[in-house]
């Protein structure tokens, strides 16, 4: 009897929700960590607040790459600590990391058009699980996100890379959704956005995978595309739809 396919796992950014309101959230980090800094006495001038944002990003960018893991929002804020080498105040820690953490609930992504229907229509015949690396802002805060918007509920299980220590293309990113929902990997399709993580990973557990371009139309370049891994390529989210009926009637 030929196999069918069980679960869909989703990636979050650029997939789910779009990076929109992105500069007011850095805007919002970056004066908390202003005001913070001069309750120690650091008076720091603002251009060395936007250097060490950006020496963060490529800190941070580099351990996801190359560790295959994401750091925590205390790690992150431990590296401004130690960047400007301010004196060390656990109350006033706590309080800037609920201030990075919380900044996507203040100035929230957009969902990707047509992502809401087309999610809901996929949660009825299929069970549905979230593989996302994180940044700033925590699995459980994302979960906030997503019953804000109405879509937590369609999802099974989770996998956030600050909950479990790994993050994409690592096997075990996608494997904790897999046992959890009782699925082999050839049963399932990833629905992501970059090729060298969610694609990559996918594929090397032999998952079906779509490559999702429908929020990157604008940067995409035609070698890209071309050498994607990906079973399919869909740029939006009525095209996943086909897609995953596509891959449905091979089997």
């Amino acid at each position: 009897m030929k196999t069918k396919i069980k679960v869909i796992t989703v990636d979050f950014w650029n997939t789910i929700f779009d990076s929109s309101n992105g500069i007011e959230r850095n805007s919002l980090r970056q004066q908390k960590l202003k005001s913070t800094f001069e309750l120690l006495g650091l008076q720091i001038p603002d251009q060395d607040y936007e250097k060490a944002m950006q020496d963060a990003w490529e800190y941070f960018n580099k351990i996801w790459r190359s560790e295959m893991r994401t750091i925590s929002s205390h790690d992150a804020l431990s590296f401004f600590w130690n960047y400007f080498n301010a004196p060390k105040n656990e109350e006033l820690l706590n309080d800037a990391i609920r201030t990075f953490e919380q900044s996507i609930l203040i100035h929230p992504p957009k969902l990707v058009d047509g992502v809401k229907d087309a999610l809901e229509t996929l949660s009825k015949k299929y069970k549905l699980a979230i593989v996302s690396d994180t940044g700033f802002s925590p699995g459980s805060v994302l979960r906030e996100l997503l019953n804000i918007n109405g879509l937590l509920e369609l999802f099974s299980s989770f996998s956030f890379s600050n909950e479990t220590g790994i993050a994409k293309p690592h096997p075990n990113a996608f494997l904790k959704v897999l046992t959890e929902l009782d699925c082999p990997p050839e049963k399932a399709v990833h629905i992501g956005d970059i090729e060298e993580t969610d694609i990559q990973g996918a594929k090397n557990l032999n998952m079906y995978a779509i490559r999702f371009i429908g929020n990157h139309l604008d940067f995409l370049n035609e070698d890209s595309e071309l050498h994607t891994i990906a079973d399919f390529v869909a740029s939006s989210w009525s095209e996943v739809l086909e897609k995953i009926n596509e891959i449905e009637r091979k089997l």
